[in-house]
C-alpha cells in the first residue's frame, strides 16, 4: 500500500470517526433537553416519557436544532407552559456542552 493509500484511509477513518462522535453527541444533547424540559416544568411520568421519546423522534439533518427546539415549545405549550424561545435555545446549548463533556470522559457511557 502506498503512503497517498494509507493517508487516505486514515482520513476516510477519521472522518467516519468524526461523524459518529457528532451523531452520538446529539443524540445525548437531544436526550439530556428533554430531560431538561421536563424537570423544569414538573412533567413525570408518561408526559415526560412521550416528550422524550418524541424529542428523540426528531430527524436528524439539516436545521435540526430548529426543528427540536420547536417541537419542545409546542410540547410544553400543550402542557400549559409558555418559555420564551432565547430559554430553550440557553438550555439546548448548555445540554450541548454537557453531553460533549460526557462523550469526551466516558465515550460509551449510557446518556443521563
Amino acid at each position: 500500500m502506498t503512503t497517498w493509500q494509507e493517508r487516505e484511509r486514515a482520513f476516510e477513518a477519521k472522518f467516519a470517526h468524526d461523524e459518529e462522535f457528532r451523531f452520538l453527541v446529539t443524540a445525548r444533547r437531544d436526550k439530556l433537553f428533554a430531560g431538561w424540559a421536563a424537570e423544569r416544568f414538573h412533567l413525570s411520568g408518561p408526559a415526560a416519557t412521550d416528550l422524550t421519546a418524541s424529542v428523540l423522534a426528531v430527524r436528524d439533518g439539516a436545521r435540526h436544532d430548529e426543528r427540536l427546539l420547536q417541537h419542545v415549545q409546542i410540547a410544553l405549550a400543550d402542557h400549559g407552559h409558555h418559555v420564551p424561545p432565547d430559554e430553550l435555545t440557553a438550555a439546548l446549548d448548555a445540554c450541548a456542552a454537557q453531553a460533549r463533556q460526557q462523550m469526551l470522559q466516558s465515550p460509551r457511557a449510557p446518556a443521563a
